[in-house]
């Protein structure tokens, strides 16, 4: 209900096999893994359909948590299509994620100059200038890309974190806040909430509002992961039993819908472990 890619890329030339249609119901209705399997039967026999399964593949990934198999979809993807601003973009979202910043930038002005209207595109570039330039640059086109697309999920979470990590928990909080009026029934909202909350301190609020943001949306990778951790990172020896429990119940989640970071595995199997540990 609340994926956030762009499906009319996907959709927007006819099927070349029941694989994407498929895959994209399953990615729709959270189920990734399968979405991931039905279009990785696309073959390039069809340059179009290939580079339309490999960006949902690279998206999907990337939500997952597996940014090697991510670039790797998404430069597949991009040999077939290169001026395709979504696959860009995507790409580029993964590359900023991975530090590579300067790259980042190159595939992201070329992501704006093919659609100077996607929001996604201009707030990716000014985060990619961000990143490059410690934070001297990029906040034109991040103003801009909320400008452009200011209903869109993540354009509003890239603008929190920037301002998160600028320490204007205010400024962040505005832009939370705007958002959830904008798309009231959206699980980010409430997420975004959740890591201002967090970042102040405010650890059970922060709790409450994942817990929000999850019951919008269970397939919510991030909102799992997030009230995991942080169940883990705020209860010392695992004194907290209720904070231990649902940090079990998300990291569980988080693994049956197929999250791949390694840290977040690392983390839950040291839990487990030191649960087996303990005398019965």
């Amino acid at each position: 209900m609340f994926r956030t890619l762009c499906l009319t890329f996907l959709l927007t030339v006819p099927a070349a096999a029941d694989a994407m249609k498929d895959a994209t119901e399953h990615f729709t209705a959270g189920r990734f893994k399968k979405a991931i399997e039905c279009a990785r039967q696309v073959d390039d026999s069809d340059a179009t359909a290939y580079a339309r399964s490999r960006y949902l593949m690279g998206e999907i990934q990337f939500l997952l948590g597996d940014r090697d198999a991510a670039q790797t979809s998404l430069r597949a993807a991009l040999e077939k299509k290169r001026a395709s601003a979504p696959i860009l973009t995507a790409l580029g979202r993964v590359l900023i994620d991975d530090g590579e910043s300067e790259e980042a930038e190159t595939l992201l002005k070329l992501a704006v100059k093919q659609d100077p209207k996607s929001g996604r595109a201009r707030c990716y570039l000014g985060l990619a200038r961000y990143q490059e330039s410690l934070g001297k640059k990029g906040r034109k086109d991040i103003s801009a890309g909320v400008k452009l697309a200011p209903k869109d999920p993540e354009v509003s979470r890239a603008v929190v974190l920037v301002m998160l990590e600028e320490g204007s928990p205010d400024a962040a909080a505005k832009e939370a806040k705007r958002f959830a009026k904008a798309r009231r029934d959206h699980p980010m909202g409430p997420f975004l909430a959740a890591m201002i909350k967090e970042r102040e301190g405010e650890y059970d609020k922060a709790i409450e509002y994942y817990q929000k943001a999850i019951k919008a949306d269970d397939t919510f990778l991030d909102a799992h992961k997030n009230l995991a951790i942080l169940c883990i990172a705020q209860n010392p020896m695992y004194q907290n039993g209720k904070r231990t429990g649902l940090a079990l119940t998300h990291f569980k989640r988080y693994e049956e819908l197929g999250g791949q970071d390694t840290r977040v595995k690392q983390i839950h199997a040291t839990l487990l472990s030191f649960i087996k540990s303990q005398p019965r």
